[in-house]
């Protein structure tokens, strides 16, 4: 049987994505090739090719001034030959809108995947160059349901435009979460000097956007009135350190516990285990869904500007709560809440784990993404039938 050649080209292949590559490449109507670079140092790039069971090419990334650019897609693109291309659309990256104009010209079938907005306020160049992916690309594959509106508001007709829904695997947190006895939950407690203590857990790298400080800063607030809570911070990046004198600035370094970076899901499923609430102060993304497949109610802020398009798995009072950005006592309000209610919690938790395995599970998301690149091979006046 005749496969159809997908390339799909990428900054770097992160951990989250590899399930939905691997679901990809089991595909039997589907022969895929992922370019990216292999090779950097950033720490996202996770790719094992002992273990991954998909195909992966080095595309090595250059950065010049405030652009990136690809030198050898062009190419790479020639050699592999696609029936099917998708991909990134990161405005600042010359190589791959010049590709854009490549497989139109050589008649190749694509696809751009994006959130299709950026964190903040609109910036007119990235309009435009929104608007230029939108009228030469076949097909554009939204992370979410905004980036489709936006895109729409942008002129860009519907019908050229799938939605996705990010996420990731939810299969190993399911296992970790059922893997968990009442009798490892108690020793690991016990162990962390964790007894007696309601956990508010932040899983993420602290970086600006995520603004770490804010939470540290309602937290302090929140641990004033209530001294049973502990904050456990877990991740490391760039504002570690700073993080860390900001809780001794404010007099909370005993009541924040700075665990740094963890990947191992046993390891983790033991703190979302004990976690009565998942908090993030802003731009919450897919640890949103890590949170909600242990069952862990989630509190973060209601500012659309500010959030990616994962946020949008949350339904404010059903699956988690949303306070007002910016406003701290909001935040201790909305936890409190769940920390006082359990009736509430039970809700909201259980509500969680529904949404994430029936609406927003890996499979869903492979399923879409196949139709996606079925719809843009028959665009061109092709037929293959492509199942997940």
């Amino acid at each position: 049987m005749e496969k159809l050649k997908l390339v799909i080209v990428e900054p770097v292949i992160p951990k989250y994505r590899v399930p939905l590559f691997e679901r990809l490449a089991a595909v039997p109507e589907i022969d895929l090739t992922v370019l990216a670079d292999l090779e950097t140092e950033d720490q996202l790039n996770q790719y094992d090719g002992r273990i991954h069971r998909f195909r992966a090419v080095h595309l090595a990334e250059r950065k010049a001034w405030a652009f990136l650019f690809r030198p050898g897609l062009f190419e790479l693109l020639r050699r592999l030959d696609p029936d099917v291309v998708v991909l990134k659309g990161n405005p600042r990256d010359l190589s791959q809108l010049s590709a854009m104009l490549y497989c139109r010209k050589a008649g190749i079938p694509f696809g751009v995947w994006s959130m299709f907005y950026r964190i903040g306020e609109r910036r007119w160049i990235t309009a435009l160059l929104t608007r230029y992916m939108g009228s030469i690309a076949d097909l554009l594959l939204s992370y979410g349901e905004r980036g489709s509106r936006e895109l729409r508001e942008l002129g860009i007709a519907a019908e050229k435009i799938a939605v996705l829904h990010n996420c990731i695997d939810e299969g190993p947190i399911k296992a970790g979460r059922d893997r968990v006895r009442d009798s490892d939950l108690a020793g690991f407690k016990s162990a962390m000097g964790l007894d007696e203590k309601r956990i508010l857990l932040q899983v993420v790298r602290m970086t600006a956007i995520k603004r770490t400080d804010f939470l540290l800063k309602a937290y302090a607030v929140l641990t004033a009135r209530r001294p049973d809570t502990l904050l456990v911070l877990i991740g490391g990046g760039p504002l570690e350190d700073e993080m860390r004198r900001l809780a001794e600035d404010l007099g909370i370094r005993d009541r924040v516990r700075f665990v740094g970076p963890l990947y191992d899901e046993a390891a983790l499923s033991l703190w979302y285990k004990s976690a009565d609430v998942f908090v993030m102060a802003t731009c919450i993304g897919l640890s949103i869904h890590h949170a909600m497949a242990y069952g862990v109610p989630v509190v973060t802020d209601d500012n659309p500007l500010t959030q990616t398009a994962e946020f949008e798995v949350l339904q404010d009072g059903i699956n988690g709560l949303t306070y007002r950005a910016g406003d701290a006592d909001d935040f201790v309000a909305k936890v409190s809440r769940i920390l006082d209610d359990s009736v509430l919690r039970r809700e909201l938790s259980q509500a969680a784990v529904r949404r994430v395995e029936e609406d927003y599970s890996i499979d869903r998301m492979a399923e879409r993404f196949a139709s996606a690149v079925q719809r843009l091979y028959a665009g061109r006046g092709h037929d293959i039938a492509v199942k997940v």
